[in-house]
């Protein structure tokens, strides 16, 4: 069994969030093992929130590819590739199946596995695979990263419940009792109506809660500004956090509700009870995993207030 094992899942942050549970499969199995991870800047807060993972390293691919010709990029590239090699690690598994996430494994210098051509969604990525596995497409992702990872590097996953292995980072301080609202996301499909945000507010604070909206970009700002007005002071607009921030509200709110973002699936990992909306993708495949949440929904669904009031209760009532 390798001890230093280098992960490779750098994006998107529901995607990173859905490997988390790999990590914590590992970990259970082979204790000893040290687990680092490589990742996007911007969602490096999720590995590090994981108890199981010892150091992070930083990419940034999306900058490198808009200054690929600059010299300060083949310096960053150069700087990653030589804290891998300080590192001698015994393999690298890649989690991500890209062409992009390939390339960054094999910087390791140590064996890559990876998913097989026909498991992946880039298949040429798979050629850079010292070891390839068949990994089913219909199973979940959180299930598929699990599965990589345990044929990667040997053990089974017989027996082993879902962690996802989050530390907690709850504020110490006393607070009136609330809950979230995710209700920003990245395609105006996946966009849950401001009407019905509203309703659902009214309903949270007859049951005696206070609601938080997240935001992070300008357009973000002004649909939270529009719900939180029309809903009433006891909605209020956080200001821009970071995923840190958002995780340490999130794991302290009575429950949260979120359209399909990487934040809900993250909510989900805190092991609060998390209601997931999905209007444009199959929830078999990416609905929400963790043992107190509901995922409503589908391609062209359009959940009715009463429907996610229900989903509240039954996670809720899990326990």
């Amino acid at each position: 069994m390798p001890k230093r094992i280098l992960i490779v899942k750098t994006t998107s942050m529901g995607d990173v969030v859905h490997a988390l549970p790999a990590v914590a499969d590992l970990a259970r199995v082979h204790p000893d093992a040290q687990i680092d991870w490589v990742v996007e800047k911007s969602f490096a807060d999720i590995p590090r929130l994981s108890r199981y993972v010892r150091f992070v390293h930083e990419v940034a691919v999306r900058d490198w590819r808009k200054r690929l010709l600059s010299q300060g990029t083949w310096s960053e590239i150069n700087r990653v590739r030589h804290a891998f090699r300080l590192e001698n690690y015994d393999a690298a598994v890649d989690l991500q199946g890209l062409l992009k996430s390939a390339v960054i494994g094999r910087w390791a210098g140590a064996p890559l596995y990876g998913y097989d051509k026909n498991s992946i969604k880039e298949s040429v990525a798979s050629r850079f695979y010292d070891k390839q596995f068949a990994v089913s497409k219909s199973l979940s992702a959180v299930t598929r990263c699990r599965e990589l990872l345990a044929h990667a590097l040997g053990y089974s996953l017989d027996g082993l419940p879902l962690e996802f292995g989050l530390r907690s980072i709850q504020s110490s301080q006393k607070e009136e009792p609330y809950v979230v609202f995710l209700v920003n996301t990245s395609r105006q499909s996946k966009l849950w109506s401001e009407q019905k945000w509203v309703q659902l507010a009214t309903h949270c604070h007859q049951m005696g809660f206070n609601v938080r909206l997240f935001w992070a970009s300008p357009q973000e700002k002004e649909r939270v500004d529009r719900i939180a007005a029309q809903a009433g002071n006891f909605c209020s607009v956080c200001p821009k956090m970071s995923i840190a921030q958002c995780a340490a509200m999130m794991q302290s709110a009575a429950f949260v509700v979120g359209v399909d973002t990487g934040l809900t699936h993250l909510a989900a990992a805190t092991d609060r009870p998390t209601v997931g909306l999905f209007l444009d993708y199959p929830i078999e495949l990416v609905g929400l995993t963790g043992n107190r949440v509901k995922s409503l929904g589908g391609v062209g669904a359009d959940p009715a207030v009463d429907e996610v009031c229900e989903a509240i209760e039954q996670t809720r009532a899990k326990q």
